[in-house]
Formats: C-alpha cells, structure tokens, sequence
C-alpha cells in the first residue's frame, strides 16, 4: 500500500514516521525546508517516542501518479490549493484528518465522492524545526466509508497504522465522529484562543466551562438540523457527552470543571490547541473553515449560535489585527 501524505506538519510528520518505520510506502509531502532535512537526516520524533527515520519526502507532488491512500493533514485553510497539486493523482481512496467537517465534500469535488473516507484524528503534534517533530498526544484516528458501509480498504488503512504502532479504529458513523470533534472543538479551541490558556485551564474555570457547554450544545443543534447525532464512541470517554447534550445546564458545567481538575492532577497540562498555536505565532487559523462552518451553518438553518458567533468573529478580529496587537 503506497500513501502519500499531503501537508506534513505536526501530525502529518508523525503518522510518516510511524508508517515509515514500520516499512510501509509512504511520501511526505511538506514545505521545502522541512522535506529536504528529513530527505538528508531522516525525521526526528521527540516527545512520547524518541526516535529518527528515514521517510522519503518532498516538496511537491507533481511527478506522484499513483496512490493508495492520499491522506490530507494540511490546514483545512490550506484545502483548495493543496488539492490542486494533487489533482492529477489516481487513487485508491482520499481521506483528510484536517479539522471541521467541510473537508469532504472539498476533496469530492476533486476526486468523486467514491473516492473519499471519513477520516478524523485526535492526535497531537508540533513541529520543532525542520526534520523534527514533537509528538505530544497519543489520539485515536478514526476511518470509515461515508455510507457506513465495512469496506476493504478502510480496514487495511486501520491495519496499517496498528501494526505502525498508532491508534486506529474503523467505525460505521465517520460523518456522527467528525461532527462530535467538531462539537468538542468549537468552545474549547476557541476559548483556549482568546484567553491563551491551556485547555485544563479552560475546562476547570467555571466561567469558561459554562461558556462551552453552551457552544457545544450549540453545535449539537446545527448537527441535529442536519440529522447527524452525535458519537458515543468510547474515544470522548473523558467527558461526558451525554451530560455535556442534556444534562441540567449547571451539572453539565460541574462536570466539565471536574474534566479540567482531573487533567491538571494528572499532569497533562500541555495540551494546547493548534489555532492558540496559531495565533501565537502570528499564523492564520482555520476559524473560518470549523467554527465559521458552524456559525454560517446555524444562519442557514435557522438556529441560533450567538456564543459560537462571538467566537468566531472574536478570533477572525484577532487575525486580521496581528499587525495592531499590544504586548
């Protein structure tokens, strides 16, 4: 099986080398500099696993013909160009781990519908340099056929990154887990944006955690319009979905303050979130193309989503005056 992964940042480096290492055919395709380090010193893996490949890499995808898996893990901003460098290709299947949920029909308009796999990871990862990668949480990555239906090739793709030493799983309801990543992401990335703090710190502060029940279960309303239900997947087994859906609007906000305080005790206080990471860095984030979703989703459909609004249009005000921030 040949995979080609399309955007190899963080998790995109990750997954290569995991794959790499244990002898599948895969090319990265990552910026120049990036591609080129790991070409001549392999790829670096620090954090929950320490250890260097050799992955073969490059630039552009122009002279690749021929694929098995296209796996996208550019930022879902990054879509329309990305694919137009890959558009040539034939493939076996195309499945995006990127953020939100418009990622599929992008990538159908592209290469058919048939060609797509749902796809969503909760894998954490950051680059340190080129030809380094920092792998700071050991998520699960989800694959499935739109339709629900058990196929071949999501099951080999599974095979593959298990026997890599990944976490894998194929499920029936891809379309329910993209939405559920969706739900959890869009207060508490958001959140964790605009006050630049750590995601326990936003799950154990009863005023934030009172603002994301509320933007959780608005997404849960744009879902439903939609008729998608969320997951009750044991992967989201750190909270609470149920409480967080229709539980008491007090009890649901105690329960995702006892998350946070669980986390901290725990030690896992470094998770930060890639659009904080963004912005801390001066990058434009995928606002737009998650919580913006949600946000143009709720309008259409006629429900209202004045907390996902203020987020959204919080972080797009924070993007377009970087040049204009104090401190």
């Amino acid at each position: 099986m040949r995979i080609v992964i399309l955007g190899a940042g963080g998790v995109g480096s990750v997954i290569g080398a995991y794959l790499a290492r244990n002898g599948a055919d895969v090319i990265m395709v990552a910026r120049p500099s990036h591609a080129a380090a790991v070409q001549r010193h392999g790829l670096q893996v620090s954090g929950l696993a320490d250890f260097r490949t050799p992955v073969a890499s490059q630039a552009q995808a122009t002279d690749i013909w021929q694929a098995d898996i296209l796996m996208i893990t550019v930022k879902t901003k990054d879509m329309p160009s990305a694919l137009a460098g890959v558009a040539h290709m034939q493939l076996g299947g195309a499945a995006s781990l990127q953020n939100g949920v418009v990622k599929n029909d992008q990538l159908a308009q592209v290469f058919g519908r048939d060609t797509v796999i749902g796809a969503t990871t909760m894998i954490g990862a950051t680059l340190r340099g080129d030809g380094q990668v920092a792998y700071t949480l050991d998520g699960l990555t989800f694959f499935g056929e739109l339709d629900g239906r058990p196929s071949e090739r999501v099951n080999t793709i599974v095979q593959t990154f298990v026997e890599a030493g990944l976490k894998a799983n194929g499920v029936n309801d891809i379309v329910s887990v993209e939405w559920t990543k969706q739900a959890l992401q869009n207060p508490f990335a958001t959140i964790a944006t605009l006050t630049r703090l750590p995601m326990h710190r936003v799950w154990a502060s009863p005023q934030l955690a009172a603002l994301s029940v509320r933007m959780f279960r608005e997404v849960v309303a744009v879902a439903a319009a939609r008729g998608v239900v969320l997951s009750r997947h044991p992967a989201w087994s750190l909270f609470d979905l149920e409480a967080l859906c229709h539980a008491p609007f007090d009890d649901a906000v105690k329960q995702l303050v006892e998350v946070g305080r669980g986390v901290e005790a725990d030690g896992r206080t470094h998770i930060v979130p890639s659009m904080l990471q963004d912005v801390l860095a001066g990058k434009k984030t995928e606002i737009d193309e998650t919580v913006g979703y949600v946000y143009r989703e709720g309008q259409r459909l006629g429900i209202p989503v004045p907390c996902t609004e203020f987020a959204y249009r919080s972080v797009k005000a924070i993007e377009e005056n970087f040049d204009a921030q104090v401190g």
